[in-house]
């Protein structure tokens, strides 16, 4: 039983930390797929440039960041957004946005390489014959995309499962 509670909050961490990144990694991929060709290398790029980090750092950098002396409190104490620090370190949401933080490259790539691959005669046919901007991205965008979605979301959701580092730490 010990391990099987365990097992079972591991996937319902990996769970949400994996819808989060599509979440965030969709409109990302999109943002990427649709920008001008000139900067879309620059983007993804950005997308990459923190996996070059060793992965240990950005997890203390993110600790860091959530400390309560830390930079995400200094600034909302000087916003007066707060009156006290927050205690976000060593929390549910600490470990959601190191996992998020480490794995939306993984997400984002799978889904902009399907975007980029979509014949948008297909998204032009549908506006044609009167489907609205939101009901032709779900009926005809989405469907188009979905092995990136699925390919993304496997890319997050196994190594997340085995996730221990992370919530070690934050």
């Amino acid at each position: 039983p010990l391990y099987f509670d365990a097992y079972l909050q591991s996937l319902q961490v990996a769970a949400i930390s994996t819808f989060c990144c599509l979440l965030i990694g969709y409109p990302l991929a999109w943002a990427v797929a649709h920008s001008k060709p000139s900067t879309r290398n620059i983007l993804l790029l950005l997308v990459i440039l923190p996996s070059w980090t060793s992965f240990l750092i950005r997890v203390y950098a993110w600790m860091g960041i959530l400390k309560n002396n830390g930079v995400l409190n200094n600034f909302l104490l000087w916003l007066g957004v707060i009156d006290q620090p927050l205690t976000i370190l060593h929390t549910n949401l600490a470990v959601y946005i190191g996992i998020v933080y480490a794995y939306v490259p993984f997400m984002v790539l799978p889904i902009y390489t399907a975007l980029i691959r979509i014949d948008y005669s297909l998204v032009e046919a549908a506006l044609d014959l009167g489907a609205r901007p939101l009901k032709t991205f779900f009926n005809v965008i989405v469907p188009l995309t979905k092995g990136g979605i699925i390919a993304g979301s496997m890319l997050v959701f196994i190594p997340a499962v085995g996730e221990f580092v992370i919530p070690e730490l934050l």
